[in-house]
């Protein structure tokens, strides 16, 4: 009800908007910033001009905002924002390949079609995998806050102006300048709940002031740390993926665990003895040889589950482990980070800058103890195949089945709990250095400029895992059985504890020349042009240890015999670059005083990926590995041009309206390009895709899954992505202090790049509709024969995306203070996309969609402001609308519960509906003196917990909630001092 009262109002308020805007008396326009004439550039234009509001939607987050909004990162301010939705958590980090990133995301679109830019200049990107839909974008992490003096939002396509990966807008972070005092600061987060503690302080200092001394350097560095929250530690999440729900008065039961087991599982593949070893005669019995002698499952995370009864042996069973108990819901985080900026005015005309961001981030992130499915037999854990295995065969009258005679099918679904819960040190290291110089020469304004951008990832082994070799050692010595009972600290000697898995460098090196120039005279005003060109250059390579490149099948790693247990092995090397241009130009016309048109256009050009790393698609049947081949150009070339209209008619001098109409366009990332296939375990456990294999295995389990860049060139290569977009809006200012702004925006990308293919939850869950995607009997290196799913990247078919924004704000005197106050949200009208040409029409608005992900359709802020003397309060509010949760197909993890309050049978489920999600942050403010305040707040005042979701794990292994919506902390309280010098 709340959602339609919301819907409905979002809807008059366009009209009511018009309407009051038509009928107010004209009052006094908005202030000048000290009636200045300087012209400055503003996000989404290359036109430097005198700052008003614009053709194009652009949001300001002013330094004020941001101490209000009590954020302590770059990505708490960011990801609080109502028109981001799509974008990377923190908790990605947690074994969802987020490698300790997060990122931006404008109107549910992507990160990688969302710009980010540091005072204007692009920065190194990393690859977020399949965390966000694949592509590049900028880690938020690496950016300090206290260096940001505001950050503007462009939330309209950008492309004719910035080029390729601005299709869903810009966010432009601009620091500090020409600051001569001092600040230092202290900031401590206290969470009512345990875990999640974090403090920060830092220290700026700035010296000359560029008009009368003609220069001025700013310094500036800050330390932040925060500390982990456990799943134990919150109610929400302590559960792990052992759910108990009602749903219209039923009860039910959700098993969202893992064969995965200490003492592990046993799957046997047999036929009754001296039977034939005929395919599709085969019957798997699932045996737990602890449960069977003990009558438990020998630890109190796990669940016994029966399986039925085959021909010729009684009903077996397995140990369920509940990994989802173990994770992080969120993980810690250690930050240091510098600014350094200097500016130098040579003349009345020509100033030159400079400017170096260092930063240094530390993620730590722990999830669920190794999980290891490994293979048995006579030649390999001989001691356990004749232990357990043989005698369970002579027992029930069986023989193995094992048609090709050669690597035992026999699996052993294993998890050392003993050494604790796997954990990844993510360092991020990340350097930002541009410089250039702006100019006056005969009337036009030049500016020229050189970015060198370097981000440098490396991960650690932090916990959890085991050496293979040694663990394959102290299982043949007899010192630990993985199949009769916990380990415990006999495993320690193998633990891999500080070994660097990977090193990933990142390099984004541009060239950038621009000048406008007074035109022609028009009626409104004279005509501005602005013209220019960049050059850029991406180089993006990652060197694996010996321990994960084991297993990948590639010549140069054939003779590797040891790998993480629990690890991701069996991973490609990466060395990839591509150089890009791209030439612009903008035409800003005033037509008459209260009508001014702009158009823009741009050409970009990207050459073809250059990888050292290639490799054969086919095996050398002598040497059974995948020859290296030469390095070489791989996909096409990709060029477009791309252009933009916009136009801002202000018929008073309280009512704007604006509008635009462009296209975009973006090269597939040079990840969709280049890199060898390489294979790891699905994050899920799922039923069997191909029923009848002998690669099945029983109930839910996890299977493989292939990725690599699709090199092709021609026809058979990837295609860029296309789009259009449009908005069209207004703001109307009908009492002073009163604004009201609103734009309805829409955006159609064809050609979308999945550059994870098909996601795993689609295609396991529609098996007969991607049944080209599974490859039946695909060995890898330790868990022998499965069933893998192919995740190539590929180009889909046609994604729809359309909402409107608004903005409203209201400033008075009242007697006991001023009141400011704030309305911001966005209203997703569609979202819909298909997963290749002509497919089907999916959608994520509302509900949790084909890819995994959730639109919702109402996100909004309010917020108000009183400040009565020396001290000011603030109060605010956050809105997610409900939606619709992911549904369940029978066998695939929801029980029902029978009225004794026993497990039935599994049945299907459609989905819960997640309620909508509010919560309330306070924030009061006292300044002590001109130099001296002090701040403190509570995040959550209600303390208002996730709502229950069934979410498979999509994000971090979390399971009872997504991590992706909600807060994790609970109420919080915080305190920051500021002391100016």
């Amino acid at each position: 009800m709340v959602e339609k009262m919301i819907s409905r109002s979002v809807r008059l308020m366009f009209v009511g908007g018009v309407a009051v805007g038509a009928l107010a008396q004209p009052v006094m326009a908005q202030e000048e910033a000290a009636s200045s004439t300087q012209r400055i550039e503003i996000t989404g234009s290359s036109i430097k001009r005198i700052a008003k509001e614009g053709a194009l939607p652009v949001q300001t987050l002013t330094a004020e905002d941001i101490k209000k909004s009590g954020a302590t990162s770059v990505t708490e301010l960011m990801q609080n924002l109502p028109a981001m939705q799509g974008f990377v958590p923190a908790a990605s980090s947690i074994n969802t390949g987020g490698g300790g990133g997060t990122t931006a995301a404008l109107h549910s679109m992507q990160s990688k079609y969302t710009l980010v830019l540091l005072d204007g200049q692009r920065m190194a990107p990393a690859l977020q995998g399949n965390t966000a839909g694949g592509g590049f974008s900028v880690n938020l992490e690496s950016i300090p806050l206290d260096a940001i003096e505001r950050v503007e939002i462009l939330t309209d396509g950008a492309s004719a102006t910035y080029g390729s990966d601005a299709i869903a807008g810009v966010v432009n972070f601009i620091t500090k300048k020409n600051k001569t005092d001092g600040n230092a600061f202290f900031n401590y987060n206290v969470p009512q709940h345990p875990g999640g503690r974090s403090y920060s302080a830092g220290l700026s200092k700035g010296w000359g002031d560029l008009d009368t001394d003609g220069f001025n350097v700013l310094a500036s560095y800050s330390h932040d740390y925060e500390g982990s929250i456990r799943a134990s530690q919150r109610d929400f999440s302590k559960a792990g993926g052992i759910i108990n729900f009602n749903s219209n008065g039923q009860a039910y039961r959700y098993l969202g665990t893992s064969s995965n087991n200490e003492p592990g599982n046993l799957f046997i593949p047999t036929v009754p003895k001296g039977a034939a070893q005929t395919k599709g005669t085969q019957t798997v019995y699932t045996v737990s040889p602890y449960y069977t002698k003990n009558g438990n499952c020998g630890n109190p995370y796990s669940n016994f589950l029966t399986t039925p009864a085959g021909p010729g042996a009684a009903a077996g069973g397995y140990c369920n482990f509940n990994f989802a108990s173990f994770v992080e819901d969120n993980p810690s985080t250690v930050r240091d980070s510098g600014l350094l900026k200097g500016t130098l005015k040579i003349n009345d005309d020509t100033t030159a800058w400079a400017e170096l961001i260092m930063s240094t981030v530390d993620v730590k992130a722990q999830f669920a103890p190794p999980s290891q499915p490994l293979a048995i037999g006579p030649g390999k854990y001989t001691n356990l195949y004749n232990n357990y295995v043989l005698p369970f065969l002579a027992a029930n009258n069986l023989d193995l089945y094992n048609p090709s005679g050669s690597k035992s099918p026999v699996k052993m679904g294993y998890r050392p709990i003993a050494t604790g819960g796997r954990a990844d040190d993510y360092n991020t290291n990340a350097q930002h250095f541009a410089m250039g110089i702006d100019g006056l020469v005969s009337g036009w304004n030049y500016k020229a400029s050189l970015t060198l951008s370097r981000s440098t990832v490396k991960d650690y082994s932090a916990g959890g895992f085991l050496d293979a070799e040694k663990f394959n050692a102290l299982v043949g010595a007899g010192s630990v059985d993985p199949l009769g009972g916990s380990s415990g600290s006999a495993l320690q000697p193998a633990l891999l504890n500080g070994t660097l898995f990977s090193t990933t460098v990142s390099d984004m090196n541009t060239a950038h020349v621009g000048a406008q120039h007074d035109w022609f005279d028009l009626p409104g005003g004279t005509s501005i042009i602005s013209m220019g060109a960049d050059y850029s250059t991406q180089h993006y390579s990652t060197n694996y240890s010996d321990l994960l490149l084991y297993g990948n099948g590639l010549q140069g790693s054939e003779n590797l015999t040891n790998f993480p247990l629990g690890g991701s092995y069996g991973a490609a090397p990466f060395d990839a670059k591509r150089n890009n241009y791209g030439v612009y130009g903008e035409l800003l016309l005033p037509i008459t005083k209260t009508l001014e048109a702009t158009i823009s256009g741009r050409y970009d050009s990207f050459g073809r990926t250059h990888s050292e790393q290639v490799y054969s698609s086919t095996v050398d049947p002598v040497s059974g590995v995948q020859p290296k081949l030469a390095a070489a150009d791989l996909g096409n070339t990709f060029s477009a041009a791309t252009y933009k209209l916009s136009f801002r008619w202000t018929p008073q001098e309280t009512l704007l309206f604006r509008g635009a109409y462009g296209t975009g366009f973006k090269a597939p990332a040079i990840s969709d390009l280049a890199g060898a296939v390489s294979y790891g375990g699905s994050s899920n456990s799922f039923p069997c895709p191909l029923p009848g294999s002998p690669n099945c295995l029983p109930g839910s389990s996890q299977y493989d899954l292939l990725t690599g860049g699709n090199g092709l060139s021609g026809d058979g290569g990837l295609k860029p992505e296309k789009s259009t977009q449009w908005t069209l809006g207004f703001r109307v200012d009908p009492l002073k202090g009163l604004s009201l702004g609103l734009d309805l925006w829409n955006v159609t990308i064809k050609n979308q790049v999945l550059s994870s293919g098909i996601a795993q939850q689609v295609a396991f869950s529609n098996p007969a509709v991607y049944k080209n995607l599974f490859v039946d009997g695909y060995v890898d290196a330790v868990s022998g024969a499965t069933i893998a799913l192919q995740q190539f990247p590929l180009n889909g078919g046609v994604a729809h995306y359309q909402g409107i924004d608004w903005d409203t704000s209201y400033r008075t005197a009242t007697p006991i203070g001023n009141l400011s106050t704030s309305f911001t949200g966005t209203y997703m009208m569609k979202q819909d996309y298909t997963l290749s040409p002509g497919g089907t029409v999916n959608s994520d608005l509302g509900q949790f969609g084909a890819d995994q992900a959730v639109v919702f359709r109402i996100q909004m802020h309010l917020g108000a402001s009183l400040q009565t003397g020396k001290f000011t309060n603030a109060l605010s509010a956050n809105y997610k609308s409900g939606y619709r949760d992911v549904a369940y197909t029978a066998d695939s993890g929801v029980y029902l519960v029978k009225a004794d309050g026993s497990l039935g049978a599994t049945t299907a489920f459609a989905g819960l509906k997640v309620p909508s999600y509010t919560t309330f942050d306070w924030q009061g403010k006292y300044d002590y003196s001109k130099t001296i305040s002090v701040t403190a707040g509570i995040r959550n005042l209600f303390d208002r917990a996730p709502p229950l979701s069934l979410q498979p794990s999509v994000v971090g292994n979390a399971a009872g909630y997504d991590p992706r919506y909600a807060d994790v902390y609970g109420r919080a309280l915080y305190v920051r001092g500021n002391y100016k010098f």
